[in-house]
């Protein structure tokens, strides 16, 4: 059967709406989706017990080389998402909740079937 190939931004939302759902089948209530700033987007904001759950979710098809699509998160990416936490928190007002930063990698052998990895507490 040929794989069939599908767009790098397809790619991007649909990893998002897996690892949305492998967060509800955890026990995480979304709390918003794509939030926007001007400094930026947080991919996934959840909750789960005193947590408050930023995530960033990065996704790829897979390759030959077998590499982690979480290797594309920086140190750079890690500061920017750190602030667009306060931000978020901030904005909204809410508090009471412990700030956590999670990435979830999200690798696709076809549209259908993937590899998930999700790291709590990632930085």
């Amino acid at each position: 059967m040929a794989q069939r190939s599908f767009h790098a931004l397809d790619v991007g939302k649909i990893g998002e709406v897996k690892a949305a759902e492998y967060l509800m089948k955890n026990g995480y209530r979304i709390r918003e989706k794509n939030y926007r700033c001007r400094s930026g987007e947080i991919d996934i904001v959840a909750e789960r017990s005193e947590y408050i759950v930023f995530v960033e979710v990065k996704a790829r098809v897979a390759t030959g080389d077998h590499i982690s699509p979480l290797i594309s998160i920086t140190k750079a990416k890690r500061n920017r998402i750190r602030k667009l936490g306060e931000i978020f928190l901030n904005h909204r007002k809410i508090d009471g909740y412990q700030p956590r930063f999670d990435v979830i990698g999200i690798t696709f052998t076809d549209e259908s079937r993937f590899e998930l990895e999700h790291i709590e507490n990632a930085f």
